[in-house]
């Protein structure tokens, strides 16, 4: 059975954009890298106000809002 991808922020106009979350989990960087993933997610500060995402950077989203 073959995971569905999931989906990520098209309209960011953000030039580091395959930097943020939501487009490396749609990569599937969390199943790639846990290790790297689980630091960036890890004491979470800022949450996406696209996706609800959560990251410990507010540039590893695409919205950040603090927490």
């Amino acid at each position: 059975m073959t995971e569905k991808k999931l989906e990520h922020n098209t309209d960011c106009a953000s030039q580091a954009h395959d930097k943020h979350l939501c487009f490396l989990m749609y990569e599937g960087y969390h199943f790639d890298h846990p290790g790297e993933y689980k630091k960036i997610v890890q004491d979470a500060q800022f949450r996406c106000q696209n996706c609800g995402r959560t990251a410990h950077q507010s540039d590893q989203v695409c919205k950040p809002i603090a927490l």
